[in-house]
């Protein structure tokens, strides 16, 4: 198996998947969007996964290249049938691609965060083995304000109700943050100012906060998302029938 990753932002990589990736032998190549690397080729890969980043994802203006993701996105999922996940802003980058819409929330949601599947999610292959209520890393402005043609969703929190989503048989996107790992919080608040922001949301112990939640939390976010990871390479492995199935 190889998996095309698309990367937005480097110290939003692929995180504990990548650790995953490696264990199980699946090659994956990531093009880094924001550093100039060309879309891929598709018909070269066996799945899709689009990661998250620290821009807006209707920001065309300062990221052109958002557009041909968009595009990519509509090819992977409706013409290609490609086993696609994505995170954050590839979970809101597919909704916009077909045919949701997107919202800025009220309030930014920050943290690690309880989300709740529903009975779809509960039932959905791809969070075989999850808890009904499960944790999660979060921090988006952006949300999915409403579903994709005949999309379902999955899961929900308190600030966002459309926390997952399936949009086609082997197509999910998720808006937290399933591959953080114990130095996702430190790369995070590296940049220069994202600790005052993290701040405006916490207050201002937040980066300890933010780092107690996450560190207390990590085992069961990781064997969450090992959990995830395993589901999708699954599904990604069978026919799209089946998956329908």
């Amino acid at each position: 198996m190889r998996i095309s990753v698309l990367q937005h932002t480097g110290f939003l990589h692929a995180g504990i998947l990548r650790d995953f990736m490696r264990t199980d032998g699946i090659a994956f190549d990531v093009a880094a969007l924001d550093e100039g690397d060309s879309l891929p080729k598709l018909d070269r890969y066996d799945a899709l996964i689009i990661l998250g980043g620290t821009m807006g994802p209707l920001d065309y203006d300062a990221h052109p290249w958002l557009a041909g993701e968009t595009a990519l996105v509509r090819e992977a999922v409706i013409d290609r049938s490609l086993p696609t996940l994505g995170i954050c802003l590839g979970h809101q980058l597919i909704a916009h691609a077909l045919g949701g819409s997107l919202s800025e929330m009220a309030k930014s949601e920050v943290g690690v965060v309880d989300i709740t599947l529903n009975e779809a999610g509960r039932r959905d292959p791809l969070f075989k083995g999850w808890e009904a209520t499960a944790l999660s890393v979060q921090w988006h402005a952006w949300q999915v304000a409403q579903l994709p043609p005949g999309a379902i969703p999955l899961a929900r929190s308190s600030a966002c109700p459309i926390q997952a989503m399936r949009v086609a048989p082997r197509a999910w996107g998720v808006q937290f943050h399933i591959e953080a790992y114990d130095r996702t919080v430190t790369e995070w608040l590296e940049p220069a100012g994202h600790v005052e922001i993290l701040q405006k949301h916490l207050g201002p112990d937040a980066h300890a906060i933010f780092a107690a939640q996450a560190a207390e939390n990590m085992q069961r976010l990781n064997r969450d998302a090992r959990r995830l990871l395993d589901n999708f390479t699954a599904l990604a492995r069978l026919p799209v029938k089946a998956v329908e199935g």
